[in-house]
């Protein structure tokens, strides 16, 4: 086993490690402790999260998430961002040029440069990630595939202000959830897109840390207790536990750390032309920590998931609480033309946010 598999098989200790010594520690300090087991956590990660997820996951997605998404001209985020830039290219008399926010090692965007160069699609991506190790990694693997003419590697951080002239496409993928410093971040963005360039974007819009919201929590704990024990294994705690126990991801590391915010933040930059919010309380189930348990090969377990996935789907378009997951297209404000929300408006996710975060408040001595 390489050092890199060690490493990442054994987070577990490091992350309870981490999340103690952050809460001894000033605000500062406890950013910049957080900030650098960010980098050393994205160095020992895999690339694709999807290969680490349970096989029960592809079975919700591809039977309810997937023909949501298509219905919307979604077929996939990476298709997503790529029908994007081909439809910018269209008539393009220059290079459509992409900046993708946040890009890890730079897997998703390699791919992309690599099929729009063999469509002879003319792009120029600007990559941007606070890690130089994973940029250095970048530029080896953009040679390797014959993209790297067409491809820069930056090491920046996003927190910082920043502007890039004119951008066509901005992608920010899985990225959002890790910035501290969310209104800088969306001013950036805002500074560097082209006047009809579009922000594309699939992230986490849940509550910080990827805790349940009150009310999400009530239809988790409702369905966990119709659970038999072996279906309440959790792989974080390597137990059976009679309720489930959230975990505030942002404690040990960036992870989450102002989900809630990301919406209302974008709209104060943005007029969203694609809202598309899913998952609620059915994410617990079709995760890491706990969807190893369901095999989509019974009949049992991928009905248990349908009936708490009609639930789940129930209150999100009702707005009973709100989503925890966007794919989403934004323009400039007053640029979005017909824009389409699914199930609600962006609006209406953030009142529901901040309906939940009343709830979620401490009770007054």
């Amino acid at each position: 086993m390489s050092l890199k598999s060690f490493a990442y098989r054994h987070r577990l200790p490091a992350k309870r490690a981490i999340a103690a010594l952050a809460r001894s520690l000033p605000a500062t300090a406890r950013r910049r402790l957080l900030a650098v087991a960010e980098r050393i956590a994205f160095s020992v990660t895999p690339q694709y999260q999807g290969e680490t997820l349970p096989p029960i996951f592809e079975y919700w997605s591809g039977r309810f998430l997937a023909p949501d998404a298509q219905r919307l001209g979604i077929g996939s985020p990476e298709g997503f961002f790529l029908d994007h830039i081909r439809r910018r290219a269209t008539g393009a008399n220059a290079p459509v040029r992409v900046l993708s926010a946040g890009t890890g090692s730079c897997g998703m965007e390699i791919a992309l440069a690599a099929q729009l160069q063999a469509d002879g699609v003319a792009a120029q991506f600007t990559c941007l990630d606070f890690n130089p190790s994973l940029m250095r990694r970048a530029v080896t693997t953009a040679q390797e595939r014959g993209v790297d003419a067409t491809m820069t590697f930056e090491a920046r951080d996003c927190n910082l202000p920043f502007e890039l002239p004119g951008q066509d496409v901005i992608i920010v993928n899985q990225f959002f959830h890790h910035v501290t410093e969310l209104e800088t971040f969306c001013g950036s963005l805002r500074r560097s897109l082209a006047a009809h360039g579009v922000l594309l974007s699939s992230d986490i819009i849940g509550r910080n840390g990827h805790q349940l919201w009150p009310d999400v929590e009530t239809a988790v704990q409702e369905a966990w207790a119709t659970l038999p024990t072996d279906k309440r294994h959790d792989r974080h705690f390597n137990t059976a536990s009679p309720h489930y126990r959230p975990i505030n991801h942002a404690a040990y590391s960036n992870e989450g750390v102002r989900a809630q915010d990301i919406v209302g933040c974008l709209l104060a930059e943005f007029d969203f032309e694609l809202f598309f919010s899913f998952g609620g309380a059915i994410m617990p189930f079709v995760e890491r920590r706990v969807g190893f348990n369901f095999d989509p090969q019974l009949a049992e377990d991928r009905g248990w998931i349908d009936r708490l996935h009609a639930i789940d789907a129930a209150a999100l378009a009702a707005g009973r609480y709100p989503a925890a997951n966007m794919i989403a297209a934004l323009r400039h404000k007053g640029a979005a033309v017909q824009p389409v929300f699914e199930p609600i408006s962006p609006q209406r996710h953030v009142e529901l946010t901040r309906e939940q975060q009343v709830k979620a408040a401490p009770a007054p001595r």
